[in-house]
């Protein structure tokens, strides 16, 4: 009862479990160990897309959180955050100026919604977002919540470049809310073995992405 108060698992027809499905997320406990390599290498992609001196807005997924171990290469810069683990990470970091956007602290996710946090996010202008999603599928982006696809979206809203890194298990997975079209994106770095299909998929559709 502990894990699922928590978010960390949840029931199925008496059993538990960890993984996500079309109607539930991952907990970001379980998220965060899976595809770590793949994860590392998104982030150090990024870095040669920031700059200092930038604004970014940074999303509470367990894909860009890896960022943290590279920002210092971009400094100074102004990080504007929904994620808890992004905040313990950043808050003493010379020349981050952190900013921590609030709302309704949702444990599994380990990052903040809602009202308030959508209305934060648009108080801002920044020049670079940084998204992860669940999954995708043809050339659209999916997640599961709908509190978590306003957050997203909120932060699309404000940003002058959008960046979007995802590994190879997101052309795995189905997810029940859409998010956005990948033509949205200035860039979409993708880490891991991409199947060719999904590929030429992407570039029927002239979007811009990078494997890493």
């Amino acid at each position: 009862n502990d894990l699922q108060e928590q978010g960390l698992v949840r029931r199925v027809r008496g059993s538990v479990s960890a993984e996500k499905t079309m109607l539930f997320e991952s907990s970001y406990i379980y998220r965060s160990r899976q595809k770590v390599q793949e994860k590392k290498r998104l982030a150090r992609a990024v870095v040669a897309h920031l700059s200092p001196g930038n604004a970014i807005m940074w999303d509470d997924s367990s894909t860009t959180y890896h960022l943290c171990d590279y920002i210092e290469e971009v400094t100074p810069v102004t990080v504007i955050t929904n994620s808890l683990p992004v905040m313990e990470r950043l808050h003493d970091v010379a020349e981050v100026d952190l900013i921590a956007l609030g709302g309704k602290y949702h444990r599994g996710y380990r990052g903040f919604f809602g009202m308030a946090c959508e209305r934060a996010i648009r108080g801002y202008h920044v020049d670079v977002a940084l998204l992860s999603a669940t999954t995708i599928q043809g050339i659209s982006l999916y997640t599961q919540d709908e509190q978590v696809v306003r957050t997203k979206l909120a932060m699309m809203e404000v940003a002058r470049r959008k960046l979007l890194l995802v590994d190879d298990s997101k052309f795995h997975f189905t997810a029940l809310m859409h998010v956005a079209e990948l033509t949205a994106f200035d860039i979409v770095l993708i880490g891991g073995q991409v199947e060719g299909e999904h590929l030429r998929r992407l570039e029927d559709a002239g979007i811009n992405y990078q494997l890493v």
